[in-house]
């Protein structure tokens, strides 16, 4: 029977205390602990950190100087690892006031032994002068850990987890425990979580025989049994519920603290801000929070807010997970806006895995995604993967939105890629089981039959081309034919197939010169063996000499769901749109497909629109708007975030991808030259333009032009 952990650290303190008890301090003088040894958690492995602390009138003479030099042989003779430092109670605090985050330790200054008054006279220098320099320091504490989690990882989602440095990690309970120092927020208890990861880190030290923070699968299964636990998947998931507490409490002090040291001045006194970011969701103050008095009946909601977090990064305000909760369940077929709210969800590739996380957290995620409840927190059984198996999913989907416009539909992408790993851990072939959920997720988000079947197939085969790679001769006929036999023949498929094995691989870290090599001459030779749909032209069902009731060459049609309608309009050439254009963004409409027929003497135009403000839809004040004139010009296209454009070629066809955003079609058509027709439509919250292009134009002016307005960085 294994030594309990707790037993371990008492023994490796009551060790330490043996020793130090056993050195000679120069009179006058205390020493004190820090670091595990002040907080009794040691192992019999761990450092030793101790302070000689003099009085500020003694003068060190050589004398002195010898005996401190000497201080420390017994502590070295028993091949302890030592680290100490000999300082005045004001070069303690200067240490503080200079570096807060190297004066973080001293903030568990504990008594060993000497002038217990001094230690005293000390520790309270030392928290006075925290209390002044953490307001001062404070971006730079958080930096620093932010730097520290970019390093190690969130202890949550590691199939290595760092126990001590990762997010979650017991370092991330000693900044909360030194903010509440601060006065800057309140901790809560989380005894039992910091006990588990102690007694993980523990045993971790006692099975390596080593100092070590960092907890490999090959330990972790005799851990789980020393702690008591059925296997190593099951200490897991208590390690991530216990960091995940930690990382909340730390989030929500960060908050409390940032909030607390906003500098007061009268502009910050006034009302927040308010900007409409979609039906019932605002920007408050840089938080994404929910109007003054939204439909709380309407189940959407959920997906229009996480759909705007993912979209312009701003986090979800605290206040509004309670009332996101109470919302009604979605039905068992979702509306169009909604599935292209979840759809945007998982097309940021910043910001995706954040917002989902924060959902899963609060239990929203399970509920529009029920197989995720199978692999949250799943440690995989490969080791190859370096997060779980929920997190891999999410960094993979983030992996193809940040690669979106290599892909003809983006959002058939970003859905393979939530699925491509949701059916491992049930003990059957994980990409058959994952190709059957996917298949239902598709009929939930009402996907027409070859869609569906895209992200069907994309699923089930997804480890295909590594396994050619692996195991084939690319170059060969029949490993292509075996390709082209699992996507049926299609192109699309193909080309979304060659986007997921690199963000797969990627994420894996497996994305190695071989595997980049074979995918491309695999997808090259079967792209050669199919013929591509060449775009088609749009049809428009009404007459160039049409009218509205109002007289005007314009009219506004709800559509059949609510906040959505049709525009039609005619004009006598292609950039008179812009007026039309410049009026549904200035009305906070969203385009979600747009049809041009060009001809000599007109230009007819077919708009699908959504009312982000959920105001719905006034024709007479539509047609009055435009006969004013009063909105002529286009807003600003620049995005809070990147914005990268690619384009391509069918003959005098060009196809434009960019990341959708307010005013880019009107942007772009401003520079574009002369049409024979336009058609445009935002998957995944991408823009895909085509358009046929008039004999004429200069190829490479035309792309220059249209990557300088579109792409930002």
């Amino acid at each position: 029977m294994p030594q309990p952990a707790a037993d371990i650290r008492r023994t490796a303190f009551r060790r330490a205390t043996e020793l130090v008890a056993a050195l000679h301090l120069p009179h006058g003088t205390a020493l004190a602990a820090t670091g595990s040894y002040a907080r009794r958690e040691l192992t019999a492995h761990s450092d030793l950190d101790l302070l000689l602390i003099c009085p500020p009138d003694q003068a060190l003479d050589s004398a002195v100087k010898h005996q401190v030099e000497n201080l420390w042989y017994p502590i070295w003779d028993a091949k302890i690892r030592l680290d100490y430092a000999v300082r005045t109670p004001e070069e303690c605090a200067n240490i503080i006031a200079d570096n807060a985050v190297a004066g973080l330790s001293l903030l568990d200054l504990t008594h060993v032994a000497g002038n217990p008054s001094l230690t005293e006279q000390t520790r309270k220098l030392v928290l006075r002068t925290w209390r002044i320099a953490l307001s001062r320091n404070f971006d730079n504490i958080i930096d620093i850990a932010i730097a520290r989690w970019r390093r190690s990882g969130p202890v949550v989602s590691m199939t290595h987890p760092d126990l001590k440095h990762g997010r979650g990690g017991l370092r991330d309970h000693e900044l909360l425990t030194a903010l509440a120092f601060g006065n800057l927020c309140d901790a809560p208890d989380l005894t039992d979580q910091r006990t588990l990861l102690l007694d993980t880190r523990t045993m971790l030290h006692q099975h390596a025989r080593r100092s070590r923070d960092v907890l490999d699968p090959e330990f972790a299964a005799d851990i789980a049994i020393d702690l008591g636990f059925r296997d190593r998947y099951a200490l897991s998931r208590a390690i991530a519920e216990a960091a995940r507490a930690i990382d909340d409490a730390l989030t929500s002090g960060l908050t409390t603290a940032r909030n607390l040291l906003r500098p007061t001045t009268p502009t910050s006194l006034k009302p927040e801000r308010r900007r409409p970011l979609d039906i019932d969701v605002v920007d408050a103050g840089g938080s994404v929070s929910l109007s003054r008095n939204p439909n709380l009946t309407d189940p959407a909601l959920l997906l229009r807010v996480a759909a705007a977090s993912a979209r312009t990064g701003l986090p979800i305000h605290p206040a509004t997970w309670s009332r996101l909760a109470a919302l009604p369940p979605m039905p068992d077929r979702w509306p169009a806006a909604a599935a292209s709210d979840f759809l945007a969800l998982l097309s940021s590739p910043h910001h995706t895995a954040r917002v989902i996380t924060e959902l899963d957290n609060h239990g929203l995620w399970s509920p529009l995604v029920p197989a995720w409840d199978n692999i949250r927190g799943l440690i995989p059984r490969e080791p190859i993967h370096t997060q779980t198996i929920d997190q891999h999913c999410l960094q993979v989907t983030q992996n193809c939105a940040a690669h979106h416009v290599a892909a003809a539909r983006p959002d058939l992408l970003y859905l393979a890629a939530l699925f491509h790993d949701i059916g491992k851990g049930q003990g059957v072939p994980h990409a058959e089981l994952g190709a059957t959920r996917v298949a239902v997720m598709a009929a939930t988000l009402r996907l027409n039959h070859h869609d569906a079947s895209v992200v069907t197939t994309l699923v089930r085969h997804h480890t295909l081309i590594p396994n050619l790679v692996a195991h084939r001769d690319v170059e060969s006929d029949d490993a292509v034919t075996e390709l082209l036999d699992a996507v049926g023949y299609d192109l699309l498929t193909v080309e979304l197939m060659r986007v997921l094995v690199q963000a797969d691989a990627l994420a894996t870290g497996t994305w190695t010169p071989t595997l980049r090599a074979g995918t491309a001459i695999l997808c090259d030779r079967a792209r050669a063996r199919l013929t591509g749909s060449q775009p088609r032209p749009p049809r428009l069902d009404f007459p160039h000499d049409f009218t509205s009731r109002a007289g005007l060459p314009l009219d506004l049609i709800p559509g059949p769901e609510a906040n959505n309608a049709t525009v039609r309009w005619v004009g006598h050439y292609l950039r008179e749109s812009i007026r039309v254009l410049a009026l549904i963004a200035a009305k906070g409409w969203n385009i979600n497909s747009a049809e041009f027929i060009v001809e000599p003497d007109h230009t007819r135009a077919r708009f699908t629109v959504y009312n982000t403000l959920g105001t719905g839809f006034d024709q007479a004040e539509f047609a009055q708007a435009y006969k004013s004139g009063v909105y002529s010009a286009l807003p600003d296209t620049t995005p809070t975030i990147a914005a990268t454009t690619a384009t391509f070629w069918f003959g005098n066809i060009l196809e434009i991808r960019t990341t959708d955003r307010q005013a880019a079609l009107g942007t772009l058509m401003e520079v574009l030259p002369e049409l024979h027709w336009l058609t445009m439509s935002n998957p995944g919250a991408t823009m895909i333009v085509q358009c046929s292009l008039r004999p004429g134009f200069d190829r490479a002016a035309v792309e220059r032009d249209v990557t300088r307005v579109l792409t930002t960085s």
